[in-house]
């Protein structure tokens, strides 16, 4: 008998204690449910004092008030219930007024399309919306989890080509660099169309590299890397799970861009073994000497390593991110009433002036993925390299050389060490590769090396990118090239070419 008692008293307690719950409702609803609550509450409160006495009375008395309740709760319940379909029939009939005004058949709203969606989507959307395939691939590299874009094979073509094309961004950069220009001009949409497998890495701290394994993003011990590191731990990794997924036989060719140049040979003199995996190097702009650089940039080397310790000492270990004074600045070039004469001659002034090649539209695109995360020690060991009058070297730790080095300069990439074919790509209006520095590369570099200039003098070191002129200015001969590697073998290169050298 008390067990009963007690679970009708527990049934009676539940009710009265949930009367004042907040229902996540409707208004509307939500007041008929408390108008309902306080009779309910009333009525509870008298039935509480009633079980009370019960508890001394006995099974009986108790049994008729639990079917009071019961009946009481009942009618409730059956009331709530109507007043609250009487409510929905009162929204249908005014609803229907509403939706006389809009429909749900398949027509487009005015001023709903997107006039640029490459402003907000990523570089697999973007891939997507021109109609190739997209795959995104992760590869961990000292913690560090890269993700590569992947176009496995062109639109009209289902099988995965056994060629296979590796494009490495630059400074400042990502993946998106070779899609910004769009299909029939971007690299990897014109190399997909001819038949490759094309594969875009990301570096270490970029927005689709950003996440570690067991490192804050936010730490020195995060940032504390620069191309040396990439060239070293990052490229092999990437290069070892391509050849992993290409069955043993990836048929590899790498093509950089500026930074991406440099971690190429920095790679390839650190880890001579992938000279042998690599069937040809093309290095677009290369950065690798830069002693004769024309950029303003130039005079900014020497203060550098004070810049990035100043930012350190506020706890900025990555380079220009876009919450920074600088990173405001650039990212100020994306609004839409941006001032792009300030922003083109921004570009122009660092990187060499060519408003015929200047697409005024891709812009906005271009400034939205600039910027995508590096360190300050990257930005620094480049500092360094102008600095050195002519050095390709590591990077230099200073006073602490000895410790790190045990010598009291750091050691210099040899470049002997590279036998795989390659091709240097430069131009005269290059502020950031120099016809001197690429040519004392190429001085040091095997036989089968080969210079090509870019036809148009005022070709700039960001038109390799987004040159309204492209296909005829750099795709066409780069292709013709790639095809005399997988033709060939050897790069493409003719006897008598390599004994002239």
């Amino acid at each position: 008998m008390n067990v009963h008692l007690r679970t009708l008293l527990l049934f009676i307690s539940t009710l009265y204690l949930t009367n004042g719950q907040n229902w996540d409702i409707t208004n509307d609803i939500k007041d008929i449910f408390e108008d309902k609550t306080e009779d309910m509450k009333a009525f509870f409160d008298v039935q509480r004092s009633r079980v009370e006495k019960a508890l001394n009375t006995g099974y009986v008395e108790a049994v008729k008030m639990k079917d009071s309740v019961s009946s009481y709760v009942d009618a409730q319940q059956r009331k709530i219930s109507a007043d609250i379909n009487s409510y929905v029939e009162s929204v249908k009939e005014s609803s229907r007024k509403v939706a006389d005004t809009w429909s749900y058949l398949p027509i487009e709203e005015p001023g709903a399309r997107m006039e640029q969606p490459d402003l907000v989507l990523s570089v697999p959307g973007v891939i997507i919306r021109n109609g190739y395939p997209c795959e995104t691939h992760t590869v961990v590299s000292e913690g560090y989890i890269l993700n590569l874009h992947r176009i496995p094979h062109s639109k009209n073509n289902k099988d995965v080509p056994k060629k296979t094309v590796l494009l490495q961004h630059g400074l400042f950069a990502s993946s998106a660099d070779w899609i910004l220009n769009g299909p029939e001009k971007g690299l990897a949409y014109v190399l997909s169309d001819a038949g490759y497998d094309v594969w875009m890495s990301n570096i270490r701290g970029n927005k689709y590299s950003k996440e570690h394994a067991w490192l804050k993003t936010n730490t020195k011990s995060y940032w504390n890397f620069s191309w040396h590191d990439i060239a070293l731990h990052d490229l092999p990794a990437v290069i070892d799970y391509i050849v992993s997924i290409k069955k043993g036989d990836p048929n590899l060719t790498y093509i950089g861009h500026s930074m991406g140049t440099t971690i190429l040979f920095a790679m390839l003199t650190l880890r001579p073994e992938y000279n042998n995996i690599l069937k040809a190097g093309f290095a677009l702009a290369p950065v690798v000497f830069m002693s004769d650089i024309k950029s303003p940039l130039k005079s900014l080397a020497p203060v550098a390593s004070n810049i990035a310790y100043m930012e350190m000492l506020y706890g900025s270990h990555e380079f220009m991110p876009k919450n920074s004074a600088l990173g405001r600045i650039s990212s100020s070039c994306n609004e839409d009433n941006m001032d792009s004469m300030v922003c083109k001659n921004i570009i122009f002034y660092i990187c060499g002036y060519n408003d015929k090649q200047f697409n005024k539209t891709l812009l906005p695109v271009f400034m939205r993925n600039l910027g995508t995360g590096t360190s300050w020690k990257t930005a620094v060991h480049f500092a360094q390299e102008v600095k050195s009058g002519g050095n390709f070297q590591q990077f230099d730790y200073e006073s602490n050389n000895p410790r790190v080095y045990g010598a009291p300069t750091p050691p210099e990439y040899d470049l002997s060490k590279v036998t795989v074919p390659i091709t240097l790509f430069w131009s005269e209006n290059d502020l950031l590769s120099s016809e001197k520095d690429v040519q004392m590369l190429y001085d040091r570099l095997p036989a089968t090396t080969r210079m090509y200039k870019i036809a148009d003098p005022e070709f700039n070191h960001l038109d390799y990118l987004w040159a309204k002129d492209a296909p005829t200015l750099l795709n066409k001969k780069l292709l013709e090239y790639l095809d005399d590697t997988y033709k060939t073998g050897i790069g493409g290169f003719s006897i008598s070419f390599n004994i002239g050298k």
